[in-house]
Formats: structure tokens, sequence, C-alpha cells
């Protein structure tokens, strides 16, 4: 396997990569940073673009790290063996798994997203903590949604912490960015149903009709869903609490109206 050495930090290719990291470079559209063995086997089994790779020599040594170097020796663009010290200043992860990649990145619109017959959708409207927001695009693509619409105000969906909890879903299931009166037009057109989950709303989620195309909001961890989005809805919806919690997460609740959905479209098929 041929590759190319790298001991210098001020190597355009590690301040490329440094650039990737800093989100410079992710604003523009074209990339972000993968860490690990589990996300970069992800992006290649999902045909994701690799453009660079980046290891140490302890990881080539590893029969596995020589294994997942051959498919990516076909696939990426480009492959760097580097220094402990360079991968550490890439790295955002206290003890890496010594290989990451930079893969490609091209933005999505509403208008070239493929939907299934009876969509299924998430809009995710202010979130913040880059956890929550990883484990409903994981969530997301679990049960099957179309697409994971990002609102403004939103954590960044190519945070480490954010690609981390997605557990790979992140090339499994479309992410567009918009803006909230794009969507509002778009919806309507497509006659897909805007529901908003609402702590204060008087209709349970199990009460309510998911078995036509509908597209969640699911709001921030402290304020909920914007007023916006609020006055916009076709439905609110809360999840019933029976226990003395006040509330359920944000990732949580994602997941009982998404499935809640997936029960009530599959008994409706089995009838």
């Amino acid at each position: 396997m041929n590759y190319t050495k790298i001991a210098s930090p001020s190597n355009l290719k590690i301040k490329y990569a440094l650039d990737v990291k800093a989100k410079r470079s992710r604003y523009r559209g074209d990339a972000f940073i993968i860490e690990g063995t589990h996300l970069i086997e992800m992006a290649l089994t999902s045909g994701h673009r690799i453009v660079e790779v980046f290891f140490v020599d302890k990881f080539s040594a590893k029969k596995e790290g020589q294994k997942l170097l051959r498919r990516l020796f076909k696939r990426s663009d480009e492959i760097f063996e580097v220094t402990e010290n360079i991968l550490k200043k890439l790295t955002d992860t206290e003890t890496p798994q010594g290989i990451l990649a930079i893969a490609s990145y091209i933005p999505k619109n509403l208008n070239n997203i493929l939907l299934k017959t009876i969509p299924l959708l998430v809009v995710i409207d202010g979130i913040q903590e880059p956890g929550n927001l990883g484990t409903i695009i994981r969530t997301s693509d679990a049960a099957g949604a179309d697409v994971v619409i990002i609102l403004p105000g939103t954590c960044d969906v190519f945070m480490q912490k954010t690609l981390r909890a997605t557990a790979g879903s992140i090339f499994n299931i479309p992410i567009v960015h918009t803006e909230s009166n794009e969507i509002f037009e778009w919806l309507s057109l497509k006659g897909i149903e805007l529901i908003v989950t609402d702590t204060d709303a008087k209709q349970s989620i199990f009460d309510t009709n998911l078995k036509n195309p509908v597209a969640f909001v699911f709001g921030n961890e402290a304020h909920g869903v914007s007023s916006q989005m609020k006055n916009k809805a076709d439905v609110s919806i809360k999840i019933p609490i029976h226990g003395k919690a006040e509330s359920l997460n944000v990732a949580a609740s994602t997941a009982v109206c998404l499935y809640e959905a997936v029960r009530q479209r599959r008994k409706s098929a089995c009838v």
C-alpha cells in the first residue's frame, strides 16, 4: 500500500484538515471530519466519498487497521501516515483510535429529497445539545424517517460529539438545512401535516392520527418549539406523563413520537 508520510504540522494537508476541524471549510459546504473506525466504516458502506485519511503507524500495525486501510486505498482520494502529535491536533477525543478521515459534504435541499409514499419527517428547531441532536438523527434513521430538517439556531450537525451520537446514521439519512418560511411552503405543497410537540398541548400523541404524511417538530431543550412553529402547526400534541417526572428528554420524545407513527402505520397495513 502506497501512502505519504507527514511529520510536520505546518504541512498544507494538515493545515487544511485543521481548517475543516475549525469548521471554516464546513461552512463552505465541502467537508467534515470523521474519527474512528466505526464512523469511517459506515461512511464507506454508505458509499460516501472519503477525501483524505490520516493514520498513525500503531493503527496500521493492527490486523483490523490493515483491513480498513485496504478498503480506504480503493475508495479515498489520498492517505497519509502522520505522527501521534499531529493526530492529536486533528482529533477531539482524549484517546484517539489512530485514524480519522475527511469526508465530502454536498448540501441537500428539500427539492431533491426522495419521499416515501407516506412521508415521515423530523424537523429540528433550535436544539442545542450535540448529544441530543445526534441521538435524534440516529433514532430518525432507525424509525425509517425520510429526512431530518435542521432549522437556524440548532447546534452544528458536524460537531464530533454530534457525529459520534449518530453512531453512523449521519450517512444513512438525508440532512437538510433550511429556513422556517421555506419549510412551511414546501410542506403545504407536499400535503404534509406539521405536528409540534408541546407540553401544554391538550391532545395526546396516542390519540392523534399519524397514518398520513407528517412532519414532527422538536424544539429547544429549555424553551421548546418556537412560537413561529406553534402558530403554523396543523396539530399540537403532547406525550402523557404518568409518573412524577416533569417531562421527557427531547431525544426520548422523538423516539416515542416516531415509533408511535411506525406502530400506527404497521397496524393499518395489517388491517
